[in-house]
């Protein structure tokens, strides 16, 4: 499983900067999202391009380290489908949102992956139950009610809709963490995955943007196009991050990204778009905080 927190003093003080780094990094990218939608990118095309130059900026590293991509079935299966859940369709459903909602809010998702990612192991026989996983979703659910209870908090009265439809975005990541522990091939280095995984979302994208009519290639270095190369940056700026935390840290201390990346999210939507946070955001981030609190310690006592 790895370890909770890095042996050494210098270690900690390096991989807390890490992970705060990856966690800033990665909540621009829900403003991002939004930035794009509001330009005009279509949202297949958009995931579509993030995924294949983000994926080859990371093969490229790959390449320039003497390593080389697994190309065995086991290997392609685990890039299709973990790249799918991990990236292809939820960033492509969190763009198609994204104009309908605040950044800071379509950001609440993270909280949620946790949780979700606890029930859906639990179906699959992966996990155990465990009655403080239970608690964590149901503190989790109870985040979402007071998200979608006032107006205010969604910008519009008929927004509780659209946020329900996001929700199905964190049960894809949820699914691609189970995929990527039952799929992921024992050899496979951890950068070299995640250049698989984002090749392998563009490839599921490209017949389904084409038959969806999104197409779509940049003609100029417009906003649309920049909001584009910044979200590819940001995948594999955060794909290395997260290798390498893994690596020197273990997946339980990782699990404190989603604590961080949630109000990352939410600084950078008030500085983008100047969207102001009410009580009811707060009070919902506690909760759902609380539910991964729930979960993660549940699975420490494990």
């Amino acid at each position: 499983m790895g370890l909770a927190m890095p042996n050494e003093k210098g270690g900690v003080v390096v991989s807390y900067a890490m992970l705060i780094a990856g966690a800033i990094i990665f909540g621009s990218l829900f403003s991002i999202n939004k930035w794009a939608a509001v330009s005009g990118v279509p949202p297949l095309a958009y995931t579509f391009w993030q995924s294949l130059v983000g994926g080859a900026l990371l093969w490229a590293c790959v390449a320039l380290t003497g390593h080389r991509l697994g190309l065995s079935r086991q290997h392609l299966i685990a890039y299709l489908v973990v790249g799918a859940l991990v990236l292809g369709f939820p960033i492509s459903l969190l763009t198609f949102i994204a104009p309908k909602l605040p950044a800071s809010v379509m950001t609440l998702v993270l909280a949620l992956s946790p949780p979700f990612t606890f029930a859906i192991s639990v179906l699959v026989h992966v996990e155990r139950f465990r009655l403080f996983g239970l608690l964590g979703l149901i503190a989790g659910f109870l985040g979402v009610l007071v998200i979608v209870a006032p107006s205010t908090t969604l910008g519009g009265a008929g927004n509780w809709k659209w946020f329900l439809l996001a929700l199905l975005a964190p049960v894809m990541f949820a699914s691609s963490n189970v995929c990527a522990a039952l799929l992921r091939p024992p050899a496979a280095s951890s950068a070299a995955m995640g250049a698989g995984v984002l090749l392998g979302s563009s490839i599921v994208l490209l017949p389904i943007m084409v038959l969806a009519g999104q197409a779509w290639v940049p003609q100029s270095f417009d906003a649309g196009a920049v909001a584009t190369l910044l979200a590819a940056l940001v995948n594999a700026t955060f794909l290395v991050l997260f290798f390498a935390i893994i690596a020197r840290a273990g997946p339980t201390f990782f699990a404190q990204f989603n604590y961080l990346a949630v109000p990352a999210g939410a600084a950078w939507g008030a500085v983008i778009f100047n969207e102001h946070l009410s009580i009811y955001y707060f009070v919902a981030m506690l909760l759902m905080f609380v539910g991964m609190f729930l979960t993660e310690y549940g699975r420490a006592r494990a």
